[in-house]
């Protein structure tokens, strides 16, 4: 499946001085909505507390992988962010996380999600490319190598 198709550069954000989990999934939920996916902050908010309660979205590796399916939401929308310094995350790991990638999904195309959360367990286990994108610089450059990373791992 091809991830970055539902990743837009605008979507992307570098090395942000977030300090919580709770603060990323608050400041996520917030961007999110404010990206014009027509949803409200606060439904966004309560889907990411709510799916962290059943279990963490920390896989491993660094990365945190925060997703909902939200009512109303049309297709799949990843976000892709990097912390400013590592933060505890509840991961399986217990190891703190530098990259989060949010995904949010229509409830009525479950299969969409899943397809993207399988990807990102794919190319994401590489400990290497998870420190490259935390160490990427711009927008651009994050996009480009997970077009690679995921063109990589399809042929």
């Amino acid at each position: 499946m091809a991830l970055v198709r539902y990743l837009k550069p605008e979507h992307i954000y570098i090395h942000c001085p977030l300090e919580t989990k709770d603060g990323v999934l608050e400041w996520l939920s917030m961007v999110v909505a404010e990206s014009g996916i027509g949803i409200p902050q606060e439904s966004l908010r309560e889907k990411l507390f709510e799916r962290e309660q059943t279990m963490s979205t920390g896989i491993g590796n660094a990365v945190g992988v925060p997703h909902a399916l939200v009512e109303g939401i049309k297709g799949l929308h990843a976000y892709v962010v990097t912390l400013e310094k590592p933060i505890p995350f509840d991961a399986v790991d217990r190891e703190p996380v530098i990259v989060v990638i949010g995904l949010f999904g229509d409830p009525d195309t479950p299969n969409l999600s899943l397809g993207a959360l399988a990807t990102l367990g794919r190319i994401l286990r590489d400990e290497r490319f998870v420190q490259s994108l935390w160490k990427a610089r711009t927008k651009e450059e994050v996009h480009r190598l997970l077009s690679e990373k995921e063109e990589k791992k399809e042929s």
